[in-house]
């Protein structure tokens, strides 16, 4: 008994949440086309009625063929129906074709929605999400789903009500004969539709089983195909053992994938020749009515069309169905979780709650913060145990010039991402001068800083494009800051200048790294006056007259500007007014260079280590 109340249930729960898909999927469609929607609907109504006045045409032109055999005016009798059935047909036709544009509207408009909505969705995502395999299997899935078939939701759902009004009519017309001629067509429908519904639900869920296996199998052919794995493949000889191992990958998914295609394959043709043999047994029925005269040859005829039309109504009405649930199974296992996940607004554990609540929660314009205070702030990447960042405790001053150095995996970056507010911390708190930097003010605070990223982008759009996305309000400080960034010199060597296309996406011309470093630092110096300006590993692909350029440049812009910097090349860190040591996810030094030299630790064992090398 309690597992049946179980049952009951989750079944009642699954209708719930199915009926809500199928309003959230008419409402999305009717945002994107309420005159198509309710065009499709109308011309949808007049094709169900169609197949009644069909039989009704053939039967009335088929007796009248019979009766005006020998006579001289055949045509007054046999014409007028034959019209009427070509009438019948050319209104079939002309409404298909009515409807297919509208269709493909709407269709269009719903693909610009999800994917618009798909990528507004992944905006608000934590960015530590997007490195989870979690988080890459829901986005994988959910960018499977196109408007086109979204869309067809709703047509299918219409062609559905189209032929049940076509099967409703034709089997009050062979109700007449024998109940039995109505009723057998529908169930081999249903029983066409219980068996494709299983088999669906296996393939939907063994398709989301195999989401994580296709993502691999899409990444190996990604490295086979691109242009900057490919140098190293080609080198180390590589291809067959990346191929093997793509090719193992796609055996796999078709194997499990083909044996849930045999068993259904073995289901439907049971079910198909039961349907052949029901079919063949009403066809002898109506013979014998004849034969006892209860039927003319023209209703025979009809009646027989009839039956055939039925079976194929009912084998459209329940692939209609299996399909629609297929898609509205993939809409409320994919599409619509994605976008209703939570966004980033969850609150970080702070720990001073009422602290926090006691401060006015924005930053004034005229009012410039003193100061930039990490109290306590831990951090740790989803999916791992060990913290990045352990107990961080530090106040960068107005004006400070900070360095960040510290050995690979330390946690530079992570400080610094956590600090521009891109990360929030699992705990601790980051205040902006008196104010805490929450989900409330944290998109105002971006707006004060800028960075230059180790792992910068490079935009395959034109040149001007890379350089103004660092301030799209102030297009006007393009040329400045590309001075700055010291990316002049690459525009000069351009064909078309700031409008010349970079990258080989869309043809256009190919930059070396240390160019494209150049655009990247050159978009960073578009916001004029920012509070906080970071630089991880700025001249990374620079060589050494373009990078004591860049930090010219930079120590003039930042001036009054509290700007950090992290970089391996110790050199480049001398002039800061402090230097943090991080190691492990904690600060262990903090002075200037030569406190820090002095102090003997492992500042000193990074300068000596590299020092050596010019001496």
């Amino acid at each position: 008994m309690r597992n049946v109340k179980e049952k009951l249930k989750s079944w009642g729960s699954a209708a719930k949440e199915s009926i809500f898909a199928y309003v959230r999927t008419f409402s999305i469609t009717w945002q994107n086309g309420a005159f198509a929607l309710l065009g499709v609907l109308l011309l949808t109504l007049l094709l169900g009625v169609v197949p009644a006045a069909q039989f009704f045409v053939t039967e009335r032109l088929i007796n009248a063929i019979t009766a005006a055999i020998g006579d001289a005016d055949w045509w007054q009798q046999v014409v007028p129906w034959l019209i009427g059935l070509i009438g019948l047909q050319t209104l079939n036709i002309s409404v298909d074709l009515l409807r297919e544009p509208l269709r493909l509207h709407v269709g269009a408009n719903i693909e610009a929605w999800i994917n618009e909505n798909i990528v507004r969705k992944s905006n608000t995502i934590e960015l530590t999400e997007f490195q989870t395999p979690e988080f890459q299997n829901a986005l994988a899935r959910a960018r499977a789903m196109s408007g086109i078939e979204l869309d067809e939701i709703v047509w299918w759902i219409f062609d559905s009500l189209q032929q049940l009004i076509s099967a409703v009519t034709l089997g009050i017309v062979l109700w007449r004969y024998h109940p039995l001629l109505a009723l057998l067509p529908m169930i081999t429908g249903f029983a066409s539709w219980w068996s494709g519904s299983r088999f669906a639900a296996s393939v939907y869920n063994l398709d989301v089983e195999q989401t994580p296996q296709r993502r691999e199998r899409d990444a190996l052919e990604g490295i086979l195909t691109d242009r900057g794995a490919g140098k190293e493949i080609r080198l180390y000889q590589a291809q067959d053992l990346w191929i093997t191992r793509w090719r193992k990958l796609w055996t796999a998914l078709i194997d499990e994938q083909q044996a849930i295609e045999r068993r259904k394959f073995f289901a439907h043709l049971t079910i198909d020749i039961a349907r052949g043999l029901l079919y063949a047994c009403s066809l002898i029925f109506l013979l014998l009515e004849v034969f006892r005269g209860g039927l003319t040859v023209g209703t025979y005829i009809a009646a027989a069309a009839a039956l055939v039309q039925l079976d194929g109504i009912w084998n459209e009405v329940t692939s209609h169905f299996q399909w629609i649930g297929n898609e509205m199974r993939r809409l409320s296992g994919d599409l619509y979780p994605f976008l209703d996940r939570g966004s980033d607004t969850l609150k970080a554990n702070t720990g001073d709650v009422a602290a926090s609540e006691s401060h006015v929660n924005s930053f004034q314009p005229l009012e410039e913060p003193p100061y930039l205070r990490i109290e306590n702030v831990s951090f740790l990447y989803p999916n791992t145990q060990v913290p990045v960042l352990n107990h961080i405790n530090v106040t960068l001053r107005k004006g400070e010039r900070v360095a960040l150095v510290g050995p690979n995996g330390a946690g530079k970056t992570t400080l610094a991402r956590v600090i521009l507010g891109l990360y929030r911390p699992q705990r601790g708190t980051i205040y902006i001068g008196d104010v805490p930097l929450n989900e409330e003010n944290r998109q105002e605070w971006l707006t004060h800083c800028s960075a230059v990223f180790q792992d910068f982008t490079s935009y395959h759009l034109t040149a001007r494009e890379n350089i103004i996305f660092g301030d799209l309000e102030h297009p006007e400080r393009m040329e400045t800051a590309s001075i700055a960034g010291g990316a002049a010199s690459v525009i000069e060597g351009l064909t078309e200048g700031y409008e010349t296309t970079l990258g080989p996406t869309f043809g256009g011309r190919d930059l070396s790294g240390g160019e494209w470093q150049r655009l990247a630092t050159a978009r960073s110096f578009m916001r004029e006056t920012p509070w906080l300006v970071v630089l991880d590993e700025p001249t990374a692909a620079l060589d050494p007259l373009a990078e004591q350029a860049i930090y010219e440049r930079f120590i003039e812009r930042s001036a009054g500007r509290t700007s950090v910097l992290i970089s391996h090349r110790l050199s480049s860190v001398r002039t800061c007014d402090r230097i943090l040591v991080i190691d492990n996810g904690t600060i262990v030094e903090d002075g200037d260079h030569e406190t820090l030299l002095a102090n003997d630790g492992l500042y000193a064992q990074f300068f000596r280590a590299q020092a050596q090398w010019y001496v």
